[in-house]
């Protein structure tokens, strides 16, 4: 699927796009900027020779897509749920006697998505390929 964006600028031959979050986006209500109706900026391939303020249509593959989606959701949830397994097995007796267990498996679950997240971060090159790059794709009237 598609979404229109406005090229705002340039960074190497990567394309700078301004895009308005989908009206889906702005009902999850999960973040601030989805309450607030901003526009969200992201980096995308120019294959369609974009110009500054030109409208343009940006697409991600649909396995880029899928493996987006799986990175960003399944590897902190395994990680959460390491964490949350070692954290009533190992973690939990150790701190019994002046902490409640599970609050000591729920804050062990939550350091391990937290190390999920790091590691994510820490592996920007790889996120960095073309499979899971944005394409702007096609030049395109403006969004109504």
């Amino acid at each position: 699927m598609a979404e229109i964006g406005k090229v705002i600028g340039f960074k190497g031959d990567l394309a700078i796009i301004e895009m308005k979050r989908l009206e889906a986006c702005a009902k999850c209500r999960a973040c601030i900027a989805g309450m607030e109706g901003k526009s969200m900026f992201i980096e995308a391939e120019n294959a369609c020779n974009a110009e500054v303020d030109d409208w343009v249509e940006v697409e991600l593959t649909p396995r880029g897509f899928m493996t987006a989606v799986l990175v960003m959701y399944g590897i902190p949830f395994v990680g959460f749920m390491i964490g949350v397994a070692l954290g009533y097995v190992v973690v939990a007796p150790l701190v019994a006697s002046f902490m409640n267990r599970d609050l000591a498996t729920c804050l062990v679950g939550i350091l391990g998505a937290l190390i999920a997240f790091g590691w994510i971060r820490s592996q920007k090159e790889r996120w960095n390929k073309k499979k899971y790059r944005p394409i702007a794709v096609r030049l395109t009237t403006e969004a109504e």
